[in-house]
């Protein structure tokens, strides 16, 4: 009987601290949701201060400096949201006393904060130059607000690489690691095979058509996260005229380069093509 309870007591610790895990999990995702849009926000406001600069009536660059101040107001929140989401994560992860994953988490947190601040440094610059009649002085806040808007986003880049490690360190805290398809596989599988299970197993994470790419080689790329890993697979034309195609798959993708190569990171060509080179590429699985 004292053993039967001690498992039962056992599984129940178990079920607990899985659930905690799972908490986990969950809010450095929401963290990441929160980044992205962030990060959307950020790149319309660039494109305002760009447009600002080629303006031609001095009206024009004031209203498009007032349209990227209210862009970067809502990266400022979205970055706030990520902020606290990793903060949560932290404290679960040290309720766990996961350290590691704890100061992963931690220190997303602070480089969200960061890229917080130095956001409300470009807000600011822009909020001066909504109001500023001097050619000048106008081109000096631009300027300003970009140099602020590259360090927030090297800050919320180094925040995204915190988060990764936040789940990889989670999974070592006396807990066993969740077994996927890939990784548990003593054989290395049919690329197909792979493709099927991610499909079928995995949850969408955005698509984009021949249609949108515009691309000559490109005719179709999904996302799929699947234990919290990034997966894709791409359908790729015989060539550029043809509507035949050949599917691939790539595993393990950086969570940044997605989000990079749908948006575009700030410098980026506008080639999808050339993005998928220089962030999916480099994935392909281990399959056959």
């Amino acid at each position: 009987m004292k053993n039967i309870l001690l498992l039962i007591g056992f599984n129940i610790f178990c079920s607990s601290v899985l659930a905690q895990v799972s908490e986990v999990k969950e809010q450095v995702n929401d963290s990441y949701e929160y980044y992205q849009d962030a990060f959307r926000k950020i790149k319309n406001a660039k494109y305002y201060i760009n447009s600002a600069f080629e303006a031609s009536t001095l009206d024009d660059v004031q209203s498009y400096a007032s349209s990227a101040e209210s862009e970067l107001s809502s990266a400022k929140t979205y970055t706030g949201y990520a902020e606290d989401e990793a903060d949560d994560a932290e404290d679960e992860a040290s309720s766990l006393n996961c350290d590691d994953a704890e100061d992963s988490a931690s220190n997303a947190e602070d480089y969200f904060y960061a890229a917080k601040n130095k956001l409300n440094y470009a807000i600011s610059e822009l909020s001066n130059a909504s109001y500023e009649d001097d050619i000048d002085f106008l081109s000096n806040y631009l300027n300003n607000a970009n140099s602020y808007i590259s360090q927030a986003l090297t800050q919320m880049s180094y925040g995204v690489d915190e988060l990764n490690e936040t789940l990889k360190e989670i999974n070592n805290c006396g807990v066993p690691a969740e077994t996927s398809y890939y990784s548990s596989s003593s054989n290395t599988p049919s690329c197909e095979d792979l493709m099927e299970y991610i499909k079928d197993n995995g949850y969408s994470k955005g698509t984009l058509s021949n249609y949108t790419m515009d691309s000559e080689w490109l005719y179709e790329v999904k996302a799929y996260t699947y234990e919290y890993k990034t997966y894709v697979i791409a359908k790729i034309k015989k060539n550029e005229y043809s509507y035949t195609t050949t599917s691939y798959v790539f595993c393990d993708i950086p969570s940044t380069n997605w989000s990079n190569f749908k948006y575009g990171a700030y410098g980026d060509s506008d080639s999808y093509g050339e993005r998928f080179h220089k962030y999916i590429m480099n994935y392909k699985c281990d399959c056959y």
